[in-house]
C-alpha cells in the first residue's frame, strides 16, 4: 500500500523511490503554490532487532523474542506477562539494550545490555522488576 504526504519535488537520490503529483490548487487543504504530494512506492524498511527474555534465570520458563524497531528506538512496554517478571534476557548482536522499572522507560534503569545478555538480572538487582525497554 502506497503512502502519501505533502512534499516539495525531490531533491536527492533518496527520493528516488517516490512519485511527486501536482497538488490540486482548488481543493480546499491545498497549501502554497509548487508543493506537491510525495507517492512513497518504496519506503525505507525498519531496521528490527529482538530482545530474548524469560521469566527464570539461565533463560528457562517461559520465554519469548521480542521485536523492536532499531532505527527510531522506541519505549516498548513488556506485556503477555512478561512486566515485572524478567529474571534472564538477550538482545541480538549488534544491539544495545536498557531496562527500565516502569512504563515508558522511566524510573531506575539497567543499560548496556549486550549479547549474550544476563543469565540472572538479581545479580544485578533487577530481577522482578523490568517494565520497559529500549533497544537500539
Amino acid at each position: 500500500m502506497a503512502t502519501v504526504v505533502s512534499a516539495r519535488p525531490a531533491t536527492s537520490p533518496a527520493e528516488a523511490d517516490s512519485v511527486l503529483l501536482p497538488r490540486d490548487s482548488t481543493a480546499a487543504n491545498s497549501t502554497a503554490p509548487g508543493e506537491f504530494h510525495k507517492l512513497v512506492t518504496n519506503p525505507t524498511p525498519q531496521a528490527v532487532t529482538h530482545l530474548y527474555v524469560c521469566i527464570d534465570a539461565n533463560f528457562q520458563g517461559r520465554c519469548e523474542n521480542l521485536e523492536s524497531t532499531k532505527q527510531v528506538p522506541m519505549p516498548d512496554t513488556l506485556f503477555n506477562g512478561f512486566d515485572n517478571t524478567i529474571s534472564s534476557l538477550g538482545p541480538d548482536a549488534g544491539t544495545t539494550c536498557t531496562l527500565y522499572d516502569n512504563p515508558g522507560c522511566s524510573g531506575a534503569s539497567l543499560g548496556g545490555i549486550v549479547k549474550p545478555g544476563i543469565n540472572n538480572l538479581a545479580d544485578y538487582g533487577f530481577n522482578d522488576r523490568a517494565s520497559s525497554y529500549r533497544c537500539n
